[in-house]
């Protein structure tokens, strides 16, 4: 488990250092090609969105991906885990009470 979170993170930050790279290469493009303002805030505005949705593209892979590894693995999840606590401590007060009748 911790070495899938470890990889989620991992392509979490390195998504996020992508928009970050595609910002400096959009701005050094704009400048060595001596793009007008308005232009290159434009052309600067629309890399970094682009990267941004490309960026919550893999982020929801990455989540649907963890997801179906842990069902096949037989994970259960928190929900379920607590669940079953409670079914547990549930029946735990019925077999106390029971054994009280006796």
């Amino acid at each position: 488990m911790a070495d899938l979170k470890t990889a989620f993170y991992a392509s979490v930050g390195l998504a996020l250092k992508g928009k970050q790279k595609v910002e400096q290469v959009a701005k050094k493009f704009v400048k060595d090609n001596k793009i007008e303002a308005i232009e290159g805030k434009k052309f600067i505005d629309k890399a970094v969105k682009h990267a941004e949705t490309t960026k919550n593209e893999i982020s929801k892979k990455i989540q649907e991906t963890v997801k179906t590894t842990i069902n096949r693995m037989g994970f259960i999840t928190h929900k379920e885990a607590n669940n079953l606590k409670n079914e547990i401590k549930k029946l735990k007060t019925q077999l106390q009470k029971s054994k009280k009748l006796k």
